[in-house]
């Protein structure tokens, strides 16, 4: 396993120019792996027994100007994807992608908005503040099991209306995450060639998402990346019109009117269920019984032929819709229920991994509920993006951990199970959850240091280890001092 994590994070020494930056990055990704709690930089210092005079240095670590987190997640990104285990459906890389609100406290930090939560649990505000993150991940596929990797966690923000408009003044989230698409999907065909396939929730099923993905193409005229969705549950759609032989008297139509036909409803599809396919399918780790109705029609939004797929089955009812009339109706409902493996990945990454607990804030913002309107000098500008850089590097880290832990997962899940030190009630599935290989990695990690010394992540830890002498000595008087 400190192979593996080995070989991986050597692949980042290139993004670095001083090869003591990269020395503290495989120390902090590391770190992630190895934390048994979430208090950021502190579980690192803490778990790793790292001397604890270090802690600024990491800490700076995350505003250093000697890298760029672009160059970590193309890097990353490049290496996941040659992976045989990661999923490709009609020859093209299947990757998912959503957003994730993280709510946060902090008075002082930058980029911090109020955010609607459209999740229906309990404990959750309906409005949060906090930052917003999109996410694009590949799923990777083994022993009937699929999980998936994290690739690019990037911070995004609502722009504001214009004034006396409700129109936004710059790129909407929508746009921001098919921009992050593709360019995920750019790292993708740079490595392998392929181009990919996006799974997105109904919240993505905007015009202004199928346009953005259009327009950008490869070399010999292919489409980067294509999105399948979940319509929205008030969308129509309309049957190509018929050609007419002889023109009628009157008018002509407008233009463009002559290609709308026959008007659907597509929610009314789910009540007559006249022509539906019945086929069975292995929806969410189990075989389903479905039935489905594919249709291709034109839609208003992006004036052009979208197919649909009217889904019922034991799990639920749902439409779904693709720009891509390539894909057969199977495959569309396949890759839209894989989009579910981001959800889960989204709940690994904060509660196992503790991505989004960074608390980096700047002096140089004025308190958020007294913060000033008019423009900031150029000391403040150079404070708040060294604090969002810090935020960015922090979730990119994280993200990288996670992807790791994933990967050793599915390459060495008998020695995971072998070196687990807890018990688990009920197994699902042979491939360990995120959970159990942090869990196991760690309790070995130390003795797998001075089992592999020559590797390169051994003699980058090691001299930063602490002795074993008490932590505390140099407390005056009290029970410490009676302990030493």
């Amino acid at each position: 396993m400190l192979q593996l994590t080995n070989n991986i994070l050597q692949s980042f020494r290139k993004c670095f120019k001083r090869k003591a930056t990269w020395k503290w990055f495989v120390v902090l990704v590391v770190g992630f792996m190895v934390a048994t709690n979430r208090r950021g930089v502190t579980s690192v210092i803490s778990d790793m027994r790292l001397k604890p005079r270090k802690y600024h240095t990491a800490l700076h670590f995350y505003r250093s100007k000697a890298y760029e987190t672009d160059d970590l997640y193309e890097t990353w990104a490049k290496e996941v994807v040659k992976d045989p285990d990661i999923m490709r459906i009609s020859k093209r890389v299947l990757t998912n992608g959503d957003h994730s609100k993280v709510s946060k406290e902090g008075r002082r930090m930058p980029g911090m908005q109020v955010h609607h939560q459209e999740s229906e649990n309990s404990g959750k505000g309906e409005y949060i503040v906090g930052h917003i993150f999109a996410q694009i991940g590949v799923v990777m596929n083994s022993v009937n099991t699929s999980r998936n990797i994290p690739l690019i966690t990037e911070l995004q923000k609502s722009p504001p209306k214009i004034a006396g408009t409700k129109k936004p003044d710059g790129d909407t989230l929508v746009i921001q995450m098919a921009k992050l698409g593709i360019k995920t999907a750019e790292y993708i065909y740079e490595e392998t060639g392929e181009c990919t396939i996006g799974a997105f929730d109904a919240y993505f099923s905007k015009k202004t998402m199928f346009n953005t993905l259009k327009e950008k193409t490869t070399s010999d005229g292919r489409q980067l990346m294509t999105a399948v969705t979940r319509a929205q549950d008030n969308y129509v759609a309309y049957f190509p019109a018929e050609p007419k032989e002889k023109r009628s008297r009157g008018r002509p139509r407008k233009e463009g009117a002559n290609l709308y036909g026959e008007k659907v409803v597509l929610k009314s599809l789910l009540k007559n269920r006249a022509g539906f396919k019945s086929v069975t399918m292995n929806l969410y780790g189990k075989d389903t019984k479905v039935k489905y109705l594919c249709l291709d029609l034109l839609w208003k939004a992006t004036d052009t032929v979208m197919r649909f797929v009217v889904v019922s089955s034991s799990v639920g009812q749902c439409i779904l819709m693709t720009d891509d009339l390539t894909l057969t109706a199977e495959e569309i409902i396949t890759i839209y229920t894989l989009r579910f493996k981001i959800e889960t990945s989204f709940d690994e990454q904060k509660n196992e991994m503790g991505c989004f607990d960074y608390h980096f804030w700047t002096k140089s913002l004025e308190r958020r509920k007294r913060r000033k309107a008019s423009a900031d000098p150029k000391e403040t500008i150079k404070a708040v993006e060294a604090t969002k850089k810090a935020i960015s590097a922090f979730v990119c880290l994280g993200t990288i951990a996670t992807g790791i832990l994933t990967i050793m997962a599915f390459k060495h899940d008998c020695e995971i199970w072998a070196r687990f030190p807890g018990w688990v009630r009920t197994i699902r599935s042979r491939i360990p959850s995120i959970s159990v290989a942090k869990e196991s990695f760690s309790h070995n990690f130390h003795a797998d240091l001075r089992r592999f010394p020559h590797l390169d992540i051994a003699k980058t830890i090691t001299p930063l280890l602490r002795d074993s002498e008490y932590l505390y000595a140099n407390f005056d008087g009290g029970f410490f001092s009676a302990a030493v």
